[in-house]
Protein backbone atom coordinates (compact mmCIF):
# COMPACT_ATOMS: atom_id res chain seq x y z
CA UNK A 1 0.00 0.00 0.00
CA UNK A 2 2.74 2.72 0.83
CA UNK A 3 4.57 1.63 -2.17
CA UNK A 4 1.27 2.42 -4.77
CA UNK A 5 0.78 5.70 -2.78
CA UNK A 6 4.22 6.44 -3.76
CA UNK A 7 5.05 5.36 -7.04
CA UNK A 8 1.83 6.39 -8.32
CA UNK A 9 1.79 10.17 -9.03
CA UNK A 10 -1.23 12.24 -6.87
CA UNK A 11 -2.64 14.77 -9.66
CA UNK A 12 -5.17 14.55 -12.33
CA UNK A 13 -2.63 15.84 -14.79
CA UNK A 14 0.18 13.67 -13.78
CA UNK A 15 -2.11 10.46 -13.60
CA UNK A 16 -3.82 11.15 -17.24
CA UNK A 17 -0.46 11.39 -18.35
CA UNK A 18 0.92 8.28 -16.32
CA UNK A 19 -2.55 6.27 -17.74
CA UNK A 20 -1.36 7.76 -21.51
CA UNK A 21 2.04 6.41 -21.48
CA UNK A 22 1.39 2.77 -19.75
CA UNK A 23 -1.95 2.25 -22.87
CA UNK A 24 1.07 3.36 -25.66
CA UNK A 25 3.85 1.29 -23.79
CA UNK A 26 1.65 -1.62 -23.41
CA UNK A 27 0.77 -1.37 -27.20
CA UNK A 28 4.03 -2.39 -28.22
CA UNK A 29 4.92 -4.60 -26.24
CA UNK A 30 1.90 -6.67 -27.23
CA UNK A 31 2.84 -5.75 -31.08
CA UNK A 32 6.54 -6.81 -30.64
CA UNK A 33 4.69 -9.94 -28.98
CA UNK A 34 2.54 -10.73 -30.99
CA UNK A 35 4.73 -10.01 -34.44
CA UNK A 36 7.44 -12.51 -32.95
CA UNK A 37 4.77 -15.22 -32.37
CA UNK A 38 3.31 -14.74 -36.16
CA UNK A 39 6.73 -14.11 -37.99
CA UNK A 40 7.05 -17.06 -40.36
CA UNK A 41 10.16 -19.05 -40.41
CA UNK A 42 10.42 -19.06 -44.10
CA UNK A 43 9.02 -15.77 -45.49
CA UNK A 44 6.00 -16.47 -48.07
CA UNK A 45 6.51 -15.44 -51.88
CA UNK A 46 4.83 -11.74 -52.06
CA UNK A 47 1.65 -11.50 -53.58
CA UNK A 48 0.77 -9.45 -56.60
CA UNK A 49 2.16 -8.69 -59.87
CA UNK A 50 5.72 -8.62 -59.37
CA UNK A 51 5.88 -12.05 -58.19
CA UNK A 52 3.91 -13.66 -61.31
CA UNK A 53 6.44 -11.25 -63.63
CA UNK A 54 9.32 -13.25 -62.29
CA UNK A 55 7.69 -16.90 -62.94
CA UNK A 56 6.40 -15.86 -65.52
CA UNK A 57 10.29 -14.50 -67.25
CA UNK A 58 12.30 -17.24 -65.42
CA UNK A 59 9.41 -20.27 -67.48
CA UNK A 60 9.50 -18.39 -70.51
CA UNK A 61 13.58 -17.72 -70.85
CA UNK A 62 13.84 -21.33 -69.72
CA UNK A 63 12.04 -22.68 -72.38
CA UNK A 64 13.27 -20.63 -75.09
CA UNK A 65 16.63 -21.66 -74.18
CA UNK A 66 15.75 -25.70 -75.40
CA UNK A 67 15.37 -26.61 -79.13
CA UNK A 68 11.52 -26.60 -80.35
CA UNK A 69 11.10 -30.07 -80.14
CA UNK A 70 11.65 -30.34 -76.22
CA UNK A 71 10.27 -27.21 -75.29
CA UNK A 72 6.27 -28.68 -74.59
CA UNK A 73 7.68 -31.25 -73.07
CA UNK A 74 9.55 -29.10 -70.79
CA UNK A 75 6.46 -26.85 -70.80
CA UNK A 76 4.61 -28.97 -69.07
CA UNK A 77 7.02 -30.14 -66.81
CA UNK A 78 7.55 -26.99 -65.01
CA UNK A 79 3.88 -26.26 -65.11
CA UNK A 80 2.09 -26.66 -61.55
CA UNK A 81 -1.82 -25.52 -60.20
CA UNK A 82 -1.37 -21.71 -60.12
CA UNK A 83 1.27 -21.83 -63.40
CA UNK A 84 0.57 -23.56 -66.36
CA UNK A 85 3.13 -23.36 -70.01
CA UNK A 86 1.90 -23.99 -73.20
CA UNK A 87 3.81 -23.94 -76.69
CA UNK A 88 1.88 -23.40 -79.87
CA UNK A 89 -1.56 -25.16 -78.17
CA UNK A 90 -4.56 -23.72 -78.45
CA UNK A 91 -6.05 -22.45 -75.23
CA UNK A 92 -9.52 -21.43 -74.71
CA UNK A 93 -10.15 -18.37 -72.74
CA UNK A 94 -13.60 -17.28 -71.94
CA UNK A 95 -12.57 -13.38 -71.73
CA UNK A 96 -14.07 -11.02 -68.85
CA UNK A 97 -13.44 -7.79 -67.47
CA UNK A 98 -9.82 -7.33 -66.34
CA UNK A 99 -8.68 -7.77 -62.53
CA UNK A 100 -6.42 -5.36 -60.88
CA UNK A 101 -4.20 -7.90 -60.79
CA UNK A 102 -3.96 -8.95 -64.31
CA UNK A 103 -3.95 -4.82 -65.31
CA UNK A 104 -1.11 -4.56 -63.25
CA UNK A 105 0.94 -7.77 -64.58
CA UNK A 106 0.08 -6.53 -68.27
CA UNK A 107 1.75 -3.04 -67.58
CA UNK A 108 4.79 -4.56 -66.03
CA UNK A 109 5.50 -7.38 -69.14
CA UNK A 110 4.67 -4.77 -71.64
CA UNK A 111 7.33 -2.41 -70.13
CA UNK A 112 10.10 -4.92 -69.37
CA UNK A 113 9.45 -6.49 -73.17
CA UNK A 114 8.39 -3.27 -75.18
CA UNK A 115 9.70 -5.50 -78.73
CA UNK A 116 7.61 -8.57 -78.27
CA UNK A 117 3.99 -8.69 -78.39
CA UNK A 118 1.87 -9.22 -74.88
CA UNK A 119 -1.25 -9.57 -74.64
CA UNK A 120 -2.61 -10.60 -70.86
CA UNK A 121 -6.25 -11.08 -70.50
CA UNK A 122 -8.47 -12.20 -67.53
CA UNK A 123 -10.62 -15.43 -68.07
CA UNK A 124 -13.57 -16.68 -66.28
CA UNK A 125 -13.88 -20.42 -64.46
CA UNK A 126 -16.27 -22.15 -62.56
CA UNK A 127 -14.72 -21.67 -59.20
CA UNK A 128 -16.13 -18.09 -58.31
CA UNK A 129 -13.09 -17.24 -55.88
CA UNK A 130 -10.59 -17.74 -58.86
CA UNK A 131 -9.52 -15.83 -61.91
CA UNK A 132 -7.28 -16.97 -64.28
CA UNK A 133 -4.85 -14.26 -65.75
CA UNK A 134 -4.21 -15.26 -69.56
CA UNK A 135 -0.58 -14.52 -70.84
CA UNK A 136 0.78 -14.97 -74.45
CA UNK A 137 3.73 -14.15 -75.83
CA UNK A 138 5.33 -14.03 -79.49
CA UNK A 139 1.94 -13.95 -81.05
CA UNK A 140 0.45 -17.03 -79.10
CA UNK A 141 3.74 -19.39 -79.06
CA UNK A 142 3.46 -19.25 -75.68
CA UNK A 143 1.46 -19.38 -73.57
CA UNK A 144 0.68 -19.16 -69.53
CA UNK A 145 -2.05 -19.62 -67.47
CA UNK A 146 -2.13 -17.76 -63.86
CA UNK A 147 -4.82 -19.32 -61.55
CA UNK A 148 -5.36 -16.75 -58.94
CA UNK A 149 -6.98 -18.17 -56.16
CA UNK A 150 -7.86 -14.83 -54.21
CA UNK A 151 -9.66 -17.08 -51.11
CA UNK A 152 -6.27 -18.32 -50.58
CA UNK A 153 -4.76 -15.51 -49.88
CA UNK A 154 -6.70 -14.21 -46.90
CA UNK A 155 -4.97 -16.53 -44.58
CA UNK A 156 -1.58 -15.05 -45.81
CA UNK A 157 -3.02 -11.51 -45.25
CA UNK A 158 -5.21 -12.04 -41.75
CA UNK A 159 -1.24 -13.78 -40.62
CA UNK A 160 0.12 -10.71 -41.69
CA UNK A 161 -2.33 -8.05 -40.58
CA UNK A 162 -3.08 -10.13 -37.20
CA UNK A 163 -0.44 -8.03 -35.05
CA UNK A 164 -1.68 -5.12 -36.11
CA UNK A 165 -5.52 -5.79 -35.79
CA UNK A 166 -5.19 -7.32 -32.48
CA UNK A 167 -2.72 -4.75 -31.04
CA UNK A 168 -5.01 -2.03 -31.97
CA UNK A 169 -8.17 -3.32 -30.42
CA UNK A 170 -6.15 -4.03 -26.85
CA UNK A 171 -5.20 -0.05 -27.33
CA UNK A 172 -8.89 0.65 -28.18
CA UNK A 173 -10.45 -1.54 -24.86
CA UNK A 174 -7.38 -0.13 -23.08
CA UNK A 175 -7.99 3.65 -23.78
CA UNK A 176 -11.92 2.74 -23.01
CA UNK A 177 -11.46 1.00 -19.99
CA UNK A 178 -8.42 3.47 -18.63
CA UNK A 179 -10.90 6.54 -19.56
CA UNK A 180 -14.18 5.15 -17.88
CA UNK A 181 -11.76 4.38 -14.68
CA UNK A 182 -10.23 8.01 -14.52
CA UNK A 183 -13.56 9.73 -14.89
CA UNK A 184 -15.36 7.32 -12.53
CA UNK A 185 -12.12 7.86 -9.77
CA UNK A 186 -12.64 11.83 -10.52
CA UNK A 187 -16.48 11.97 -10.74
CA UNK A 188 -17.09 9.58 -7.82
CA UNK A 189 -15.88 12.00 -4.70
CA UNK A 190 -17.44 15.13 -6.95
CA UNK A 191 -21.15 13.13 -6.70
CA UNK A 192 -20.41 12.48 -3.34
CA UNK A 193 -19.51 15.65 -2.37
CA UNK A 194 -22.56 17.19 -4.05
CA UNK A 195 -24.92 14.32 -2.25
CA UNK A 196 -23.34 15.77 0.73
CA UNK A 197 -23.58 19.54 0.54
CA UNK A 198 -27.15 18.78 -0.52
CA UNK A 199 -28.13 16.47 2.58
CA UNK A 200 -25.88 19.04 4.65
CA UNK A 201 -28.89 21.50 4.40
CA UNK A 202 -31.20 18.92 5.71
CA UNK A 203 -28.69 17.18 8.48
CA UNK A 204 -26.16 18.95 10.19
CA UNK A 205 -25.05 15.38 11.75
CA UNK A 206 -20.93 15.74 10.83
CA UNK A 207 -20.53 12.77 8.02
CA UNK A 208 -17.06 13.48 6.90
CA UNK A 209 -15.88 12.30 3.44
CA UNK A 210 -13.25 10.07 2.45
CA UNK A 211 -10.38 11.99 1.36
CA UNK A 212 -9.10 9.88 -1.09
CA UNK A 213 -8.30 9.54 -4.89
CA UNK A 214 -6.10 12.41 -6.75
CA UNK A 215 -4.30 15.27 -4.69
CA UNK A 216 -6.83 17.95 -5.70
CA UNK A 217 -10.05 15.70 -4.89
CA UNK A 218 -7.90 15.24 -1.37
CA UNK A 219 -7.74 18.65 -0.76
CA UNK A 220 -11.21 19.25 -1.54
CA UNK A 221 -12.40 16.70 0.70
CA UNK A 222 -10.45 18.32 3.94
CA UNK A 223 -11.43 21.66 2.81
CA UNK A 224 -15.25 20.38 3.09
CA UNK A 225 -14.77 18.48 6.50
CA UNK A 226 -13.28 20.94 7.35
CA UNK A 227 -15.96 23.80 6.82
CA UNK A 228 -18.79 20.83 7.81
CA UNK A 229 -17.00 21.03 11.13
CA UNK A 230 -16.57 24.74 12.05
CA UNK A 231 -20.19 24.83 10.53
CA UNK A 232 -21.47 22.39 13.19
CA UNK A 233 -19.87 23.94 15.95
CA UNK A 234 -20.91 27.24 15.13
CA UNK A 235 -24.45 26.31 15.33
CA UNK A 236 -23.63 24.32 18.45
CA UNK A 237 -22.52 26.89 20.37
CA UNK A 238 -25.47 29.31 18.93
CA UNK A 239 -27.72 26.63 20.31
CA UNK A 240 -25.53 26.23 24.06
CA UNK A 241 -25.86 30.20 24.07
CA UNK A 242 -29.41 29.95 23.50
CA UNK A 243 -30.40 27.30 26.15
CA UNK A 244 -28.02 28.94 28.96
CA UNK A 245 -29.57 32.26 28.15
CA UNK A 246 -32.75 30.89 28.73
CA UNK A 247 -31.57 28.82 31.81
CA UNK A 248 -29.51 32.10 33.35
CA UNK A 249 -32.35 34.38 32.66
CA UNK A 250 -34.90 31.79 34.07
CA UNK A 251 -33.44 32.52 37.90
CA UNK A 252 -33.61 36.47 37.86
CA UNK A 253 -37.30 36.79 36.08
CA UNK A 254 -38.71 33.98 38.56
CA UNK A 255 -37.53 36.18 41.61
CA UNK A 256 -39.20 39.33 39.97
CA UNK A 257 -42.66 37.44 39.31
CA UNK A 258 -42.80 35.99 43.01
CA UNK A 259 -41.88 39.87 44.04
CA UNK A 260 -45.13 40.85 41.59
CA UNK A 261 -47.51 38.18 42.92
CA UNK A 262 -46.15 38.93 47.06
CA UNK A 263 -47.00 42.56 46.40
CA UNK A 264 -43.58 43.47 47.90
CA UNK A 265 -43.20 46.97 48.67
CA UNK A 266 -41.18 49.28 46.95
CA UNK A 267 -38.41 48.89 49.77
CA UNK A 268 -37.09 45.82 47.70
CA UNK A 269 -36.09 48.13 44.43
CA UNK A 270 -32.77 46.95 45.01
CA UNK A 271 -33.09 43.46 44.64
CA UNK A 272 -35.05 44.53 41.39
CA UNK A 273 -32.41 46.40 40.62
CA UNK A 274 -29.86 43.49 40.99
CA UNK A 275 -31.90 41.30 38.57
CA UNK A 276 -32.63 43.66 36.31
CA UNK A 277 -28.40 44.20 36.42
CA UNK A 278 -27.68 40.94 36.23
CA UNK A 279 -30.16 40.31 32.58
CA UNK A 280 -28.67 43.04 30.91
CA UNK A 281 -25.30 41.97 31.63
CA UNK A 282 -26.18 38.43 30.66
CA UNK A 283 -27.19 39.83 27.11
CA UNK A 284 -24.66 42.48 26.68
CA UNK A 285 -22.27 39.44 27.15
CA UNK A 286 -24.06 37.50 24.80
CA UNK A 287 -24.05 40.20 22.32
CA UNK A 288 -20.41 41.00 22.68
CA UNK A 289 -19.54 37.25 21.71
CA UNK A 290 -22.16 37.50 18.61
CA UNK A 291 -20.19 40.83 17.65
CA UNK A 292 -16.73 39.38 18.45
CA UNK A 293 -17.25 36.97 15.20
CA UNK A 294 -18.13 38.94 12.44
CA UNK A 295 -15.78 41.84 13.53
CA UNK A 296 -14.76 44.11 11.24
CA UNK A 297 -11.83 46.35 12.82
CA UNK A 298 -9.62 46.75 10.44
CA UNK A 299 -5.92 45.54 11.01
CA UNK A 300 -3.03 47.97 12.18
CA UNK A 301 0.69 48.09 12.89
CA UNK A 302 1.06 47.78 16.44
CA UNK A 303 3.29 47.68 18.93
CA UNK A 304 2.82 44.61 21.26
CA UNK A 305 4.91 46.03 23.91
CA UNK A 306 3.56 49.38 24.24
CA UNK A 307 -0.27 48.12 24.11
CA UNK A 308 0.62 45.49 26.96
CA UNK A 309 2.06 47.87 28.94
CA UNK A 310 -0.87 50.66 28.43
CA UNK A 311 -3.05 48.10 29.24
CA UNK A 312 -0.95 46.95 33.03
CA UNK A 313 -1.16 50.46 33.48
CA UNK A 314 -4.78 51.12 33.59
CA UNK A 315 -4.95 48.47 35.90
CA UNK A 316 -1.72 49.27 38.53
CA UNK A 317 -3.43 52.98 38.27
CA UNK A 318 -6.68 51.46 40.02
CA UNK A 319 -4.70 49.47 42.54
CA UNK A 320 -4.73 46.31 41.12
CA UNK A 321 -2.12 44.15 41.22
CA UNK A 322 -1.30 43.40 37.42
CA UNK A 323 2.67 43.59 36.79
CA UNK A 324 4.37 43.93 33.48
CA UNK A 325 7.67 42.05 33.07
CA UNK A 326 9.05 44.40 29.46
CA UNK A 327 10.31 41.86 26.94
CA UNK A 328 11.16 42.04 23.32
CA UNK A 329 10.07 44.76 21.11
CA UNK A 330 7.50 42.80 18.73
CA UNK A 331 5.28 44.94 15.91
CA UNK A 332 2.39 43.28 14.03
CA UNK A 333 -0.74 43.81 12.29
CA UNK A 334 -3.54 42.93 14.54
CA UNK A 335 -6.62 44.14 16.02
CA UNK A 336 -5.81 46.60 18.55
CA UNK A 337 -8.71 47.06 20.01
CA UNK A 338 -10.17 43.47 20.05
CA UNK A 339 -6.40 42.17 20.94
CA UNK A 340 -7.25 44.66 24.50
CA UNK A 341 -10.33 43.39 25.03
CA UNK A 342 -9.00 39.33 25.00
CA UNK A 343 -6.32 40.94 27.25
CA UNK A 344 -8.28 42.82 29.67
CA UNK A 345 -10.60 39.68 30.22
CA UNK A 346 -7.72 37.61 31.18
CA UNK A 347 -6.25 40.13 33.17
CA UNK A 348 -9.59 40.48 35.02
CA UNK A 349 -10.07 36.76 35.23
CA UNK A 350 -6.80 36.49 37.19
CA UNK A 351 -7.56 38.99 39.49
CA UNK A 352 -11.54 38.05 40.17
CA UNK A 353 -9.38 35.48 43.07
CA UNK A 354 -7.85 38.14 44.82
CA UNK A 355 -4.17 37.34 43.13
CA UNK A 356 -1.24 38.84 41.74
CA UNK A 357 -1.21 38.88 37.78
CA UNK A 358 2.28 38.72 35.97
CA UNK A 359 2.04 39.26 31.88
CA UNK A 360 5.10 38.89 29.86
CA UNK A 361 5.97 39.16 26.43
CA UNK A 362 8.44 36.91 24.25
CA UNK A 363 9.06 36.81 20.62
CA UNK A 364 10.44 33.50 19.30
CA UNK A 365 10.78 32.26 15.48
CA UNK A 366 8.61 35.27 14.21
CA UNK A 367 6.10 34.58 16.81
CA UNK A 368 5.08 36.91 19.47
CA UNK A 369 4.41 34.95 22.73
CA UNK A 370 2.01 36.83 25.55
CA UNK A 371 1.92 34.88 29.14
CA UNK A 372 -0.87 35.97 31.73
CA UNK A 373 -0.56 33.88 34.41
CA UNK A 374 -2.03 34.52 38.43
CA UNK A 375 -1.95 32.65 41.42
CA UNK A 376 -5.48 31.50 41.98
CA UNK A 377 -6.96 27.87 42.27
CA UNK A 378 -6.62 27.40 38.64
CA UNK A 379 -8.45 24.82 36.24
CA UNK A 380 -8.31 21.06 36.46
CA UNK A 381 -6.34 19.50 33.61
CA UNK A 382 -9.96 17.60 32.44
CA UNK A 383 -11.85 21.18 32.36
CA UNK A 384 -9.40 22.81 30.33
CA UNK A 385 -10.94 22.37 26.75
CA UNK A 386 -14.35 22.68 28.32
CA UNK A 387 -13.44 25.99 30.19
CA UNK A 388 -13.10 27.33 26.60
CA UNK A 389 -16.67 27.12 25.30
CA UNK A 390 -19.15 29.76 25.50
CA UNK A 391 -21.31 30.18 28.75
CA UNK A 392 -18.88 27.20 30.67
CA UNK A 393 -17.75 28.27 33.95
CA UNK A 394 -15.99 26.66 36.79
CA UNK A 395 -18.66 27.96 39.83
CA UNK A 396 -21.68 26.49 38.12
CA UNK A 397 -23.46 28.82 39.99
CA UNK A 398 -25.36 31.31 38.06
CA UNK A 399 -26.58 34.00 40.29
CA UNK A 400 -23.56 35.86 40.17
CA UNK A 401 -23.07 38.58 37.42
CA UNK A 402 -19.28 38.33 38.47
CA UNK A 403 -18.86 35.74 35.40
CA UNK A 404 -21.08 34.57 32.98
CA UNK A 405 -18.72 31.87 30.91
CA UNK A 406 -17.81 33.72 28.24
CA UNK A 407 -15.10 35.34 28.76
CA UNK A 408 -12.23 33.05 27.86
CA UNK A 409 -14.73 31.82 24.51
CA UNK A 410 -14.52 35.59 23.70
CA UNK A 411 -11.05 35.50 23.92
CA UNK A 412 -9.91 32.55 21.81
CA UNK A 413 -12.35 34.03 18.95
CA UNK A 414 -10.37 36.84 18.81
CA UNK A 415 -6.57 34.56 18.81
CA UNK A 416 -8.15 32.49 16.18
CA UNK A 417 -9.41 35.60 14.05
CA UNK A 418 -5.63 36.78 14.48
CA UNK A 419 -4.70 32.69 13.46
CA UNK A 420 -2.99 32.52 16.68
CA UNK A 421 -3.66 29.68 19.25
CA UNK A 422 -4.05 29.71 23.34
CA UNK A 423 -2.67 27.05 26.10
CA UNK A 424 -4.59 26.83 29.60
CA UNK A 425 -1.28 25.68 31.21
CA UNK A 426 -0.80 25.32 35.35
CA UNK A 427 1.05 28.04 36.74
CA UNK A 428 3.68 25.86 39.65
CA UNK A 429 3.05 26.33 42.31
CA UNK A 430 -0.47 26.89 42.05
CA UNK A 431 -2.94 29.22 39.50
CA UNK A 432 -3.22 29.34 35.77
CA UNK A 433 -0.87 30.39 32.96
CA UNK A 434 -2.71 31.41 29.57
CA UNK A 435 -0.19 31.38 26.69
CA UNK A 436 -0.97 33.10 23.69
CA UNK A 437 0.83 32.72 20.55
CA UNK A 438 0.70 35.47 17.80
CA UNK A 439 2.36 35.53 14.15
CA UNK A 440 4.07 38.23 13.46
CA UNK A 441 5.71 37.04 10.39
CA UNK A 442 6.81 40.31 7.76
CA UNK A 443 7.36 42.19 10.64
CA UNK A 444 10.27 43.35 13.27
CA UNK A 445 11.17 41.85 16.53
CA UNK A 446 13.60 43.18 18.04
CA UNK A 447 15.07 42.36 22.12
CA UNK A 448 16.10 45.89 22.53
CA UNK A 449 12.79 48.43 23.59
CA UNK A 450 12.96 51.95 22.62
CA UNK A 451 12.56 54.69 24.79
CA UNK A 452 8.44 55.10 24.98
CA UNK A 453 7.55 58.50 23.95
CA UNK A 454 3.46 58.17 24.41
CA UNK A 455 1.18 55.23 25.08
CA UNK A 456 -1.47 54.60 22.56
CA UNK A 457 -5.03 55.78 23.89
CA UNK A 458 -7.52 53.11 24.37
Amino acid sequence: MTVRYTLWPRRISTQMSAILIICMLTTLFIIACLLTIFRPYVPPVPYGPWASTMALETGFTAIESLPEAEQPVFARKISNPDLSFFVNENVPCQEKASAFSTEGLRRILQSRHADTLVSVKTCSTDDPGTTVSYVSFDHGRYIALINNRMNSYWPHVLHVAMPLIVAFSSLTLMVITLSFWSVRRINRPLSDLAERVDTFGYDISPTPLDENGPAEIQSLAMAYNRMQTRIVQHVEERTRMLMTIGHDLRTPLTRMAMRVELGESTLKADALRRDVSLMTHMLNGALSFLRGQNDEEPEETTDLDSLIESLCTAFSDTGKPVFYTPGDQVVCCCQPVALSRALNNLIENGLRYDGDVTVTLQASEQKAIISISDNGPGIPAESKEAMQLPFTRMDQARSSPAGLGLGLSIVRQIIDRHKGTMALLDNLPKGLLVQITLPVSGHSISSHRPQLTSLPHH
